[in-house]
């Protein structure tokens, strides 16, 4: 190829670009540009999906790292010096000690087997935020004796998911009665929560101190210590300092803790892909259709070109150069719709999901993935009208045949 054939793509892309309607490049490059934001958005919601869930269960159940009993004990020995060693650590924002029980609690004659928290509640306020998501009365205090507080799967009500083996519409001030290895007591429902971790919207806690109380022999048993940690700090790095200081437990991070959380994420992540491929079938699709309009509105100027002695390759890479163009211009505009309408918008209003409030991530390895994708897909879809239009014969491309 001579250095002027070499320039020929780049004066009839010119061409092409400068003569055209200005109206209907305007729609080709807003058209590349929802088929690129469909591409990147379907991935950066999911992720903002996992992010929420992996979020909940650190905000509503494990923290950052959780802290269980060892295989020969019931309860972590020494539970507070243990606490007061681990808050010592710098990372560490906030550490607390709770009994979990499996206990039968009774409202109206309707009797279930859920777990009870006996807390802290200043404590558990720095390391969960259950003390922000009650949607009904209020957190208990910590001299508090007499009240509980249940999870909305517990008190039931409309459009709960669990209704059907809930208190059917418990609320605030009923009283539960709550049954320990055959001793029982009466409870007041102070508040109700909703974590939007089914799990944790599955239990009840009262105090620590309603638990010395109600059942003197478990006081100052410990068999859960959670753990939050500075939004900078390297969990596994806390996590070895934590296994350093000798705890008579064994220390968890929330990603080992998380339990069915870890399959739902992992269900999401392949859904991902899987709508990464749909997107970009799409963005093949949408790209080729532009293209193949675009050439088929201009088969008798390629006719002309060819009859007046072009090579068809490069009518054919001056057309690669156009979908180079329109999926650089789309991915542009695109990229502003993204930033400037979607983000702000799923900010102020985040897709509620009942296992947390997703918000769009941005993710820039992602990001450059599908920005490559996207010009190589374009790249190729637009090829095949323009091999197509290329080589029919010449005067059935003059005649627009």
């Amino acid at each position: 190829m001579t250095k002027y054939e070499a320039k020929i793509p780049f004066r009839l892309l010119w061409a092409f670009l400068k003569r055209g309607n200005r109206w209907t490049l305007a729609l080709i490059m807003f058209l590349m540009a929802i088929a690129f934001v469909n591409m990147f958005f379907v991935s950066s919601l999911f992720d903002g999906v996992i992010k929420a869930a992996d979020q909940q269960v650190i905000d509503a159940s494990t923290g950052h790292i959780m802290i269980l009993p060892d295989s020969k004990n019931d309860e972590i020995i020494n539970a507070k010096d243990a606490i007061q060693k681990i808050k010592s650590i710098p990372e560490v924002v906030g550490a607390s000690g709770s009994t979990i029980l499996t206990t039968t609690l009774t409202y109206n004659d309707i009797k279930g087997t859920w777990k009870t928290i006996a807390i802290n509640p200043d404590d558990e306020k720095t390391v969960t935020k259950i003390s922000e998501r009650m949607i009904e009365g209020s957190y208990l205090d910590a001299n508090d004796t007499s009240s509980i507080i249940i999870g909305r799967q517990i008190a039931g009500g409309e459009d709960v998911e669990g209704d059907a083996f809930s208190f059917k519409d418990a609320g605030v001030g009923d009283t539960v009665t709550v049954g320990i290895n055959g001793i029982s007591k009466d409870f007041m429902i102070a508040g109700i929560f909703y974590s939007k971790f089914i799990d944790t919207d599955q239990q009840a806690f009262i105090t620590q101190a309603a638990l010395k109380d109600y059942v003197p022999t478990l006081d100052g048993m410990i068999n859960r210590i959670v753990i939050r940690l500075d939004e900078n700090a390297d969990e596994t790095q806390v996590l070895g300092q934590i296994q350093a200081l000798d705890i008579k437990g064994t220390a968890y991070s929330w990603e080992d803790a998380a339990g069915i959380m870890k399959s739902v994420t992992k269900s999401f992540l392949s859904i991902n892909v899987l709508m990464t491929l749909v997107a970009s079938l799409i963005a093949a699709v949408t790209i080729f259709i532009v293209i193949y309009i675009n050439v088929s509105g201009k088969r008798q100027q390629i006719g002309i070109l060819r009859a007046i002695g072009v090579k068809p390759s490069l009518i054919v890479w001056s057309y690669v150069f156009q979908a180079i163009v329109y999926s650089i211009a789309g991915i542009i505009v695109g990229t502003a719709i993204f930033f400037v309408v979607l983000v702000p918008y799923f900010v102020a209003y985040p897709f509620s999901l009942p296992i947390g409030d997703a918000s769009l991530v941005f993710n820039p390895l992602d990001y450059f993935v599908r920005l490559e994708t996207f010009i190589f897909v374009s790249i190729g879809a637009g090829l095949v009208p323009v091999l197509f239009i290329t080589r029919i014969k010449l005067l059935n491309a003059i005649w627009g045949k």
